[in-house]
């Protein structure tokens, strides 16, 4: 009997991957949880037994069986840890902020601060009114003008703040 050349046996593999393929599909949706997509366990053992030189090809459902049950049997593993580790009280990261982070978010607000204390009073109630969460609409009424009116004067007044020259 003559040895088949390797593209007779990557076609032979694959012919049966194809039959055998919703079976593993089935196999991988009730070892797997949610959100995990059986589709790529299924793809990965498939992937692993085109990979495999020695592969009996009698075997090649026994052995991409084993191989999705082992795939899903490692994710639940893995899921698991993940899960424990996060929620494990000496493994979570203290939530201290950077202290350089800290210090210039503090220095940003106080700049800001100072700058804002520096605006004219209407300006001053326009980034109040801002501050509230009033909408464009409610501000320009307020202002007494066009809601493209209230964007102009927003616009402007950000280009004010952020200048490094004096407002007024």
């Amino acid at each position: 009997m003559p040895v088949p050349d390797a593209r007779t046996r990557t076609d032979d593999y694959w012919q049966e991957c194809i039959k055998i393929r919703p079976t593993l599909v089935r196999i991988a949706a009730r070892r797997c949880a949610a959100p995990m997509d059986p589709d790529d366990i299924v793809n990965e053992a498939l992937i692993r037994g085109a990979e495999f030189d020695d592969l009996d090809m009698s075997r090649v459902e026994q052995f991409l069986v084993s191989t999705v049950t082992r795939l899903c049997a490692d994710e639940a593993r893995r899921r698991t840890v993940a899960t424990r580790m996060a929620n494990h009280p000496r493994l979570v990261p203290p939530s201290a902020e950077d202290p350089a982070e800290f210090a210039c978010d503090k220095a940003e607000a106080r700049w800001l601060a100072i700058r804002i204390l520096a605006l004219p009073r209407r300006d001053r109630a326009l980034v109040d009114m801002l501050a509230d969460g009033k909408p464009h609409s409610e501000i320009a009424r307020e202002l007494g003008t066009t809601t493209q009116g209230a964007h102009s004067a927003l616009y402007r007044l950000r280009k004010r703040i952020g200048a490094h020259r004096p407002i007024g």
